[in-house]
């Protein structure tokens, strides 16, 4: 973490203005704004820049300095040699340290703008003006780049804060090249900007939107055909194939920005690493639902993909099965069209009507090419643009043609390749780099790599990592175990920003997410570096341990919901894997990267990532508590993924393994059991696991543990109606509510009294359990707790319905129904329509109570509930013996013996059994299995009959 240090001076302000606090005397400020830019200076030197003209130079610096130490003591020190104050900030001094919008904020105008140079050198006012115009590019240079890393969007509002920056001289034909891609087509801007650079550079050469321009030389008739796939109907495929770093994420960016400014629904997902469906819907989920849960498979995101959208997926090398991965995308969001950018396509990808779209090198010259027809190449426009990076004054002239035109032939036009030979011109001439690759690299094609460019990649890769300074790939190795990562965290990954500077220009690192500043290492240059580490194991391992003690910490650091650590899931799982093999990972974080994976949703995935994880363990020979901890978190993620044969398997074997034998966790893994039990109806089964649970962990001492599991045994209790257990049970957690903070309190006194109200001796305590839930509502109106509202409104309505008060229970309902509109983030809920239905047949409203029921059936077929399949069925019961008499009462009898139904409800099936035939049933030992599904497609089709 970066430290914070106090500043006690005032910030002496030279961008748009001259002032030191509320000191504004100017040749007294000057004499500090050039001791803090250029460092001590001697006073002679001062003297002569401020005052050149004044009879006694050094009396005019004494009365200047008297102002400002008068003003400012500390401001301005030294004697012989001015030194500024280090307690004074200067604008000046930080802003070329600033980043993007960092240093577009920090530049509110020109250095001293607006200021009277009063009587000074001509020396001083050429340093004034070399300062201005250094600041000015510095911040334009930013913005610039800001606007070639930002969604499409934004990219022109940066290009137009560039191009109008005050106080920044006219922009270079190099600089307008860049620029004018990211104009908006037809705007003022993309007018002047044409204009100035056919001014500059002709007619002729000047680089119109429809040739080569920008970052998209050379692939113009691509993003053509892509822009025409996009506007065809759902469903349909392109895959863009070629090698590492020929410019397939290059043209998926320009086609997400052509998409965005004609207002199509378009999403860019890196895809890079993503192994199967359920990584790749976490991934979608992050960019279509940020914040929401991600459930199985990838249907739940249909609300989120409008008729017509563009998924891109870039980088999507790694998927286990392709085929069946694209056609589960195009079965279960059939309204978007998809384009898939890989280094590879396997068979039975495409279908008929798809797109393939293989890359190869830009187009190189003919060796019979002159000065014109190079200068239409666009390897070699690639080429010249690229070397003016490291080159200021760099250009394509008659002179160098040649030699650019063999570089680019020689390198195929691969791309990267050309940027990475264009970067060598920091530290030798053109024609020693042309010398390079002519003899170096030899023939650059062979059988298996079909003239694509790779060998030639690989050749110039090499001599790049040759021409980096020692520290530059220590630097470059160390970010190599990252998947991407944040230029603010460089420094605590040991890489300077100096460093990373150099990186990116010598083209190892790209800014690679439009609209975010996240880097990373060009992932065709994989090789290269996984060679160059071998070399360095010890290099490595340092690295490995740095980057999983930063990331780890950091983890831990943050709530495991926080959209921050999902941006660095990647490098989370990889620190937790390198802290595996060096022995440093403990349960905590294990435990934290769990509750991560549970509370953002991410269970089908998380089941499959722990699953690794367990593997690596047990090879690392980890800790017992990490290598339970691990499982514990596989088996609880696939319970709640659905997986309940896994997480039964797992469960199995871990009891009967050795880790069992710590009781915390086997606490934890009983637990797991018994959710499982629960979800499969085996409640006397999961009764019995959840006490063995508890017992363990009141003998451990885990008194949070306990309560839960209390909690969750008095559910199973209540289902099977075992009064006395859930009396005891429940006296043991009342006793707990006054210790326990204000808002897990009522909580847990609102789930108290859900159960109460489903006891047998219920109905005659029914007011003081009105008063109670009245009590609860209150309590999350003033905690300003919305769950725990709503809560308190479900059982006040509820409970007033059961009391016969149907007056109250309608105004009850209605105001409960009118908090939840207010209310969005609360979970939706079948309760509200089976509550209205009731109303309604207990008002003598008949039909209005039947299309309530009917609404409910509809909803509850959706969700799968087996408790509210016979609520429904018990609500409408009377209503739909008028029909079908017969099968009413052989559902109710068959209810009333089921094992598998809340004891409330059997109860009250039989209830309405004996009120219908004016005869008992005899339920002693009555178990049997009612089929839900069944009984929910009956009361369906049967309300659908009114």
């Amino acid at each position: 973490m970066s430290k914070v240090t106090a500043v006690t001076g005032p910030a002496l302000c030279t961008l748009g203005e001259l002032r030191l606090g509320r000191f504004r005397k100017v040749k007294s400020l000057l004499l500090l704004v050039y001791a803090a830019l250029e460092g001590p200076t001697p006073r002679r030197q001062l003297a002569a820049l401020l005052w050149p003209n004044a009879a006694k130079p050094e009396a005019s610096l004494r009365v200047a300095l008297h102002a400002l130490r008068e003003s400012a003591p500390d401001a301005l020190g030294g004697d012989e040699r001015l030194t500024a104050g280090v307690a004074v900030t200067c604008d000046a001094a930080a802003l070329p340290g600033l980043r993007g919008e960092a240093a577009w904020e920090a530049y509110p105008g020109p250095f001293l703008h607006g200021v009277t140079l009063p009587d000074v050198s001509a020396e001083f006012e050429d340093w004034v003006d070399t300062q201005r115009e250094r600041l000015a590019r510095h911040v334009q240079g930013e913005a610039l780049r800001a606007a070639e890393n930002a969604d499409p969007a934004r990219a022109a509002v940066w290009a137009e804060r560039a191009y109008r920056l005050p106080g920044a001289p006219p922009l270079d034909p190099a600089a307008l090249r860049r620029l004018l891609p990211l104009t908006l087509p037809g705007s003022a801007l993309e007018a002047e900007v044409r204009a100035e650079l056919t001014e500059l550079t002709g007619p002729d050469t000047a680089t119109p939107r429809d040739r080569a321009v920008g970052r998209m030389l050379g692939r113009e008739a691509e993003l053509d055909a892509l822009l025409a796939w996009a506007h065809g109907p759902g469903g349909g495929l392109a895959v863009v194939t070629g090698p590492g770093g020929i410019g397939k994420s290059t043209l998926t960016r320009e086609l997400l920005r052509e998409l965005t400014r004609l207002d199509r629904p378009v999403t860019l997902v890196d895809a890079e690493g993503a192994t199967g469906a359920p990584d790749l819907a976490v991934r979608l989920a992050a960019v279509l639902t940020p914040g929401q849960a991600v459930p199985d498979g990838f249907a739940f995101l249909s609300a989120a993909v409008p008729p017509g959208a563009v998924l891109l997926l870039d980088g999507l090398d790694a998927a286990q099965d392709p085929p069946a991965l694209l056609s589960a995308l195009r079965r279960d969001l059939p309204a978007a069209r998809w384009l898939v950018s890989t280094r590879h396509t396997r068979p039975g990808t495409l279908r008929a009507g798809d797109l393939l779209l293989p890359l190869g090198g830009l187009n190189q010259p003919a060796p019979e090419a002159d000065l014109t027809q190079i200068a239409a190449s666009s390897a070699a426009q690639l080429f010249v643009r690229e070397a003016a990076r490291v080159r200021r004054n760099f250009t394509l002239h008659a002179g160098n043609a040649a030699l650019i035109a063999g570089i680019t032939r020689r390198l195929l036009g691969h791309p990267l390749a050309l940027a990475l030979a264009a970067s060598w011109l920091r530290v030798e001439p053109l024609d020693a780099a042309y010398a390079r690759v002519l003899t170096e690299a030899g023939a650059l094609t062979s059988a298996d790599t079909a003239g694509d460019g790779r060998r030639g990649l690989a050749v110039v890769a090499r001599r790049s990592w040759d021409l980096l300074e020692p520290a530059e790939q220590h630097a470059a190795l160390r970010l190599s175990v990252t998947a991407d990562f944040d230029p603010a965290d460089a420094p605590a990954l040991g890489v300077t920003l100096d460093e990373l500077d150099a990186l990116l220009t010598h083209s190892f690192v790209e800014a690679y997410q439009p609209g975010s500043e996240r880097l990373r290492l060009y992932p065709a240059l994989a090789g290269l570096l996984a060679e160059q580490a071998g070399q360095h194991p010890a290099l490595m391992h340092g690295a490995r341990a740095t980057h999983a003690r930063h990331y780890l910490t950091w983890l831990t650091t943050h709530p495991p919901e926080a959209p921050q650590v999902t941006a660095e899931r990647e490098n989370i799982l990889t620190a937790v894997r390198a802290a595996l093999a060096q022995g440093t990972l403990d349960a905590a974080t294990v435990d934290h990267l769990l509750a991560h994976h549970d509370r953002r949703g991410l269970h089908q995935s998380g089941t499959d990532t722990f699953a690794q994880l367990a593997d690596a363990a047990e090879d690392a020979q980890a800790p017992a508590d990490v290598q339970a901890a691990i499982q514990v978190a596989c088996m609880w993620l696939a319970f709640r993924a659905g997986r309940l044969l896994d997480a039964q398997t797992l469960a199995g074997q871990f009891l009967a393994g050795s880790l069992a034998a710590d009781p915390a966790s086997r606490m934890k893994v009983l637990n797991t059991l018994a959710a499982v039990r629960g979800v499969q109806g085996q409640i006397r089964s999961a009764r019995a696991l959840l006490e063995q649970a508890l017992t363990l962990a009141i003998t451990t001492g885990d008194a949070t543990r306990a309560l839960s599991y209390r909690m969750n045994l008095l559910t199973h209790l209540t289902f099977l109606g075992d009064e006395p257990a859930i009396h005891a049970q429940l006296a043991q957690v009342e006793r707990q509510l006054a210790h326990l903070p204000a808002v897990l309190s009522w909580h847990l006194r609102y789930l108290a009294l859900s159960v109460r109200a489903h006891l047998s001796t219920a109905d005659e305590q029914l007011e003081a359990l009105l008063a109670e839930a009245q009590a609860v509502l209150q309590a999350g109106l003033a905690l300003n707790v919305p769950q725990l509202e709503d809560e308190g409104h479900q059982l006040r309505t509820r409970l007033a319905l059961r009391a016969g008060h149907w007056r109250q229970a309608e105004d009850w309902l209605a105001a409960w129904r009118a908090f939840r509109q207010a209310q969005p983030g609360l979970a939706e809920q079948l309760t509200p329509v089976l509550l209205l239905s009731q109303l309604h047949y207990a008002r003598g409203r008949t039909p209005q109570a039947r299309r309530a029921a009917a609404e409910a059936a509809q909803l509850m077929q959706t969700r799968g509930n087996p408790w509210e399949v016979v609520e429904v069925f018990l609500i409408t019961a009377r209503d739909l013996h008028q029909q079908a008499p017969g099968a009413v009462l052989g559902w109710l009898s068959s209810v009333a013996r089921a094992g598998n139904v809340h004891s409330e409800q059997r109860r009250r099936s039989a209830a309405l059994l004996q009120n219908l035939t004016g005869e008992g049933l005899d339920l002693e030992g009555a178990a049997e299995g009612l089929s839900v599904a069944a009984l929910s497609t009956w009361v369906t089709q049967n309300l659908a009959g009114f």
